[in-house]
């Protein structure tokens, strides 16, 4: 898609550019030639007036050498004043503004009070006031102004070199006042380093006391907090290191005495259930009691009386005493070993409660670390507040007796990155003004001038030029006819006949060729000839053409429908007592008004008398049917009538006939009148066969009728004087064959039938547009 547009806008570019036709425009200025070659000279001419009475200036330059650094006499101890750029992305910006203060106004007052030029008067330009008028001047000019508009600052390209030019009308003054602006600008640079070192070193001086009165501040607020702080002889990191020390400690006994209460934790859950369920055997089953060798041996004592009991039992009764004793034995027993188990599981308990009191204590000391770590955090943050900016004052304080101790070395050079490279001398030459420069531009400028104003009034021009105004118009162009010479013995309505091997014969012959092949399959019979005002050459235009047709067979009548002006009767000297008025009117009848001429196959209708009212007898039903009758008689009828753009006889005409000629005269009938006229017959109905561009030059103004045109018709004029070279001497008649090898039709054999009034042509040479295409045919 994006090929396509691009492909698209392309043919649109060039189709926009072969629609200028420069060739028109060399024509238009080769027409007024006089008129450009005029102008010009009268602008040389004053610009010449004008440069004769100036005054001569001189300029005189000198060169100067501006480094981007100063020399690093003291290696890297700076000045104050960066007297260079220092860098290769500041180049541009610094060169800049050392190029404005060279024109600056503290340097050209500098050297105004240097030269003494307040009060020279030819400094100023004031020598020619009169002396009453001189004083006051003197008061009001502005010397450093008037010099700054004499001075110019140009850099070499590539270099670090730069010209100083000042002009002056005394060329001695013009390189004194180079020499002392570049001398004034040496000067100026070296002081702005002295002065930048000065003020440099009273504000580092300022900016020392400040600081060491800050410095020492600092140094006191750091030692109070050390003092207030118990940090005076252990200090704050070791503080922390302790702090971490007894957290480390503290954390680690936290954690081995939470092991051991998780260990006995189920331990003392088992035996607290055993104590409330109150049963021996859940006591005598856990663990701690079953795994007590003390406990065991209780055991094993009470089994044994138990045993003892049951044997006596046997033998004895209760009462016996040795029964007693055993009970007791058992009962001991059985006592010691509760009273042993309790007492072990209450050590249990113990422990176990024992370490739960542990565990609360050392959590409480493991939060108190934590409390005092963060104090100390908290602490650290104000200490390294202090200790930083006691670094930072004595820091600064150090730079600033550094950068004192630097400036002093350097306020002891006179260094500068300016130097001068070449001294400016009185010049020999003015360089204003300049004659010869002066000449050739006022000459160019006037010939653009003079061909701009020629053009100009070429564009204001509304007349017909050519084709392409027929075009714009739409209107398709049947031929261009050219200017009928003038003379004593030239008849212009029967040129045709007279002078057949003339351009103007050959162009009729083009004109009938075009003619004839419109609409071949129903070719217009009846056709009528009109323009937009009179005097533009539709009569002349019909008879020649009426004459070319008869010349290539066929009959052709000409009727003089014009009842206002009537001309016909006139060229063939004919009498005008019958004529179309009164065939119309029904005096007379259609074969006696018609005359024969005394050109074979030509006949001619005359006007007759001329009517009152000549629009009503076209409106009538008998001018209808006569134009039937003549159609029929005749193969081509041609009706030569009133001018469209004032009566309304040939938009009448133009509605009852096959076809309508519109004969234009070029250089002369208005673009407006044409488009009022036609729009007037397309309403009308007229079917438009084209135009006839008349009194056209095949001279300078062929440029105005496009590449068709232009060099076609001037191929004719060259064409038809070949043709009256060799035939020179002889008379030429015309035949039904046509000419033989002379015209522009080649070897023509144009026949008319007489039925279908078709045309046949055996070799019609046709004119070709630039791209070989036939010319325009009207629809």
């Amino acid at each position: 898609m994006e090929q396509q547009t691009k492909r698209d806008t392309s043919a649109d570019n060039l189709v926009s550019f072969e629609a200028i036709d420069l060739r028109q425009y060399a024509f238009v200025l080769l027409k007024r030639k006089w008129f450009i070659l005029f102008f010009t000279l009268l602008v040389s001419v004053i610009a010449m007036t004008w440069t004769m009475g100036q005054e001569r200036i001189y300029s005189a330059s000198c060169a100067i050498v501006i480094e981007a650094q100063a020399p690093q006499v003291l290696g890297e101890i700076r000045d104050a004043v960066n007297i260079g750029s220092g860098g290769y992305w500041y180049n541009r910006e610094y060169y800049e503004t050392q190029y404005r203060i060279i024109r600056s106004r503290e340097v050209a007052e500098r050297v105004v009070e240097k030269l003494g030029l307040e009060g020279d008067i030819r400094f100023l330009g004031l020598e020619k006031l009169p002396e009453e008028k001189r004083e006051a001047a003197l008061k009001r000019a502005d010397a450093a102004s008037v010099l700054l508009g004499r001075i110019t600052v140009e850099p070499v390209h590539d270099s670090m070199v730069v010209q100083i030019l000042a002009e002056d009308r005394d060329p001695e003054r013009a390189a004194m006042i180079a020499n002392a602006v570049a001398d004034t600008y040496m000067q100026l640079n070296v002081e702005r380093r002295a002065e930048g070192s000065r003020d440099a070193a009273d504000w580092l001086g300022d900016q020392r006391r400040d600081l060491k009165a800050k410095h020492e501040k600092s140094e006191l607020a750091l030692y109070q907090f050390r003092k207030a702080n118990d940090l005076v002889y252990t200090s704050l990191e070791d503080k922390q290191t302790m702090t971490t020390q007894k957290f480390a400690t503290i954390s680690d006994s936290l954690t081995r005495t939470r092991l051991k209460r998780a260990e006995l934790s189920p331990k003392v859950k088992k035996i607290q259930e055993a104590q409330r369920s109150g049963k021996p055997e859940q006591l005598m089953a856990l663990d701690d009691v079953a795994s007590s060798p003390f406990i065991i041996d209780l055991k094993k004592k009470y089994l044994d009386c138990q045993n003892e009991v049951l044997d006596l039992s046997e033998r004895y009764g209760d009462e016996h005493p040795k029964m007693k004793v055993a009970k007791e034995k058992l009962e001991t027993a059985r006592n010691v070993l509760n009273r042993e188990v309790m007492l072990l599981l209450n050590v249990r308990l113990t422990q176990f409660a024992e370490l739960m009191e542990t565990e609360r204590a050392l959590a409480d000391m493991l939060g108190e670390v934590k409390r005092e770590a963060f104090e100390n955090n908290k602490k650290e943050i104000e200490y390294k507040r202090l200790a930083r900016e006691e670094a930072n004052n004595r820091n600064l304080s150090d730079l600033v007796v550094k950068r004192m101790t630097e400036l002093d070395l350097s306020s002891l050079l006179k260094t500068n990155n300016v130097r001068r490279l070449e001294q400016a001398s009185p010049p020999d030459r003015p360089i204003r003004p300049r004659p010869l420069k002066n000449l050739l531009v006022a000459a160019v400028l006037g010939l653009l001038l003079g061909m701009g104003i020629a053009l100009g009034l070429d564009a204001l021009d509304q007349s017909v030029r050519g084709p392409a105004d027929l075009t714009a118009m739409e209107l398709d162009c049947l031929g261009l006819l050219s200017k009928i010479p003038t003379g004593k013995n030239t008849d212009r309505d029967r040129f045709a006949a007279d002078s057949p091997q003339s351009v103007l014969s050959e162009q009729m012959r083009a004109i009938r060729t075009n003619m004839l092949f419109m609409r071949p399959d129903a070719p217009p019979r009846c056709i009528v000839i009109t323009s937009a005002f009179p005097q533009e050459g539709k009569t002349t235009t019909l008879i020649n053409l009426g004459i070319t047709l008869a010349q290539a067979g066929g009959r052709i009548l000409l009727v003089d429908s014009d009842m206002r002006r009537p001309r016909l009767h006139k060229t063939f000297n004919l009498g005008d007592d019958k004529g179309l008025s009164s065939v119309i009117a029904g005096t007379d009848q259609l074969d006696d008004a018609v005359r024969k001429t005394d050109i074979e196959n030509l006949f001619v209708l005359p006007c007759g008398p001329v009517p009152p009212n000549p629009a009503e007898l076209l409106h009538t039903r008998r001018f209808q049917e006569l134009i039937r009758e003549m159609s029929g008689k005749f193969d081509r009828v041609l009706f030569d009538s009133p001018p469209a753009g004032i009566v309304t006889d040939a938009i009448i005409l133009s509605n009852e006939l096959d076809g309508t000629i519109f004969v234009i005269k070029a250089f002369k009938t208005e673009k407006p009148a044409v488009e009022r006229a036609l729009a007037s017959l397309r309403e009308a109905g007229a079917k438009m066969m084209g135009a006839i561009l008349n009194n056209v030059s095949g001279g300078r103004r062929a440029g105005y009728y496009g590449d068709y045109y232009g060099g076609y018709y001037g191929g004719y004029y060259r064409y038809g004087s070949y043709g009256r070279s060799e035939s020179s001497g002889r008379k030429h008649k015309s035949s039904r064959r046509g000419t033989s090898g002379t015209s522009a039709e080649g070897q023509a054999a144009v026949s008319a039938s007489d039925a279908s009034g078709s045309v046949q042509t055996a070799s019609e040479k046709q004119p070709t547009d630039k791209n070989g295409s036939p010319p325009p045919q009207a629809s």
